[in-house]
């Protein structure tokens, strides 16, 4: 469990692996942190011999960095799974009991991760309370988008991943083999660490799946700037990790949906456009293909909802009259062409 700075929520987080079905021996990674984090994690490894720490020294790697330094310490081979989880994320009682079944019915199986869950958080104001609804519906989108992906899903989440030791170690040999002695499992190089770690497992030949029997939820930006600032370091990790890996059996349908953003970027273009001049012209003319494409991001927008844990009335609200999730959308696509524009023109790449 990699933290810096989860004083508020890591007791909370590692009393809910403490409490799992299987036991489960617990390695916090405290990284570099300014507040109590420390000396509350020793405080409950006194009295819990499962749970130990470990400090970072000069890690200038982020998260990366600090997983990398748990592997460098840990013996792997009394064990045969790693739980990889944020140290502000909550993970059901039973969710180790669920990896291990989604191990046991694939023996291809390097990675499953949980299903993407977002934990209460106060909102203070109404703005932050419309971003943390756009984001608490958005999570089970990221669900539903998996449930068609089967074996072969994007990405297995940083929040929460059980990993097979075997899977781990062949990472750690391909590491070696192409010269990367200060990437033990994760890339340093790489800000989006555990897109890059899905891309690997798969070129190594491993399935990677999304349990949907494994409930885990995390806290989520209440603020615009942190949000973008969020998103826009996922998606430009992206960009650098495809382009990092090249065009192969495991990448190609990542960079054909890349591709195909710009084609429906540029259809939407072409549709604004004609919807402008008739506002500009003072008439309105039925433009069948608008209505038609308009129909079908309503209908898929509501049809989220059927995903979404515990929907409350703002989820309902934000998806049924459908225009603050379009704004969302559009701010969705801001984000990644921006993205572009740092891929292209900011080689150094910052956390």
């Amino acid at each position: 469990m990699p933290a810096h700075n989860e004083a508020s929520v890591i007791c909370s987080t590692i009393e809910s692996i403490l409490t799992q079905t299987f036991k489960v021996d617990i390695v916090v990674i405290n990284d570099n942190s300014t507040d109590d984090t420390a000396s509350i994690v020793k405080s409950i490894a006194v009295i819990n011999n499962r749970v130990s720490s470990i400090e970072t020294v000069d890690n200038k790697f982020k998260k990366s960095g600090a997983l990398n330094t748990a592997y460098q310490s840990v013996d792997l081979d009394p064990y045969d799974y790693v739980l990889s989880v944020d140290g502000d994320t909550i993970i059901a009682p039973d969710l180790v009991e669920q990896a291990l079944i989604e191990f046991q019915l694939d023996p291809l199986l390097g990675a499953v991760c949980s299903r993407a869950g977002v934990v209460k958080q106060t909102t203070k104001t109404f703005f932050e309370k419309l971003i943390y609804h756009w984001q608490y519906v958005e999570y089970a989108e990221f669900d539903r988008s998996r449930i068609g992906q089967g074996t072969c899903i994007k990405v297995a989440h940083g929040m929460c991943t059980m990993y097979k030791v075997e899977a781990i170690k062949a990472v750690m040999e391909r590491r070696k083999d192409i010269g990367k002695l200060d990437c033990t499992v994760y890339d340093v190089h790489n800000i989006t660490e555990d897109y890059e770690l899905t891309i690997t497992l798969k070129e190594l030949g491993y399935h990677i799946t999304a349990g949907f029997g494994m409930y885990a939820w995390t806290d989520v930006p209440l603020k615009l700037k942190d949000l973008w600032k969020q998103r826009v370091r996922w998606l430009r990790g992206g960009i650098d990790t495809l382009w990092e890996h090249g065009w192969n059996k495991s990448t190609r349908k990542d960079i054909l949906n890349a591709g195909l953003f710009w084609v429906m970027l540029l259809f939407q273009g072409i549709l604004l456009g004609y919807t402008l001049i008739d506002i500009f012209k003072g008439v309105f003319h039925f433009n069948a293909m608008v209505m038609l494409v308009m129909g079908i991001m309503y209908v898929d927008c509501v049809y989220t909802l059927r995903y979404v844990q515990d929907p409350k009335k703002w989820d309902y609200i934000i998806r049924v009259t459908f225009i603050p999730q379009l704004f969302y959308a559009w701010f969705t696509i801001a984000q990644l062409v921006y993205a572009y524009y740092l891929f292209l023109f900011k080689p150094n790449q910052e956390w």
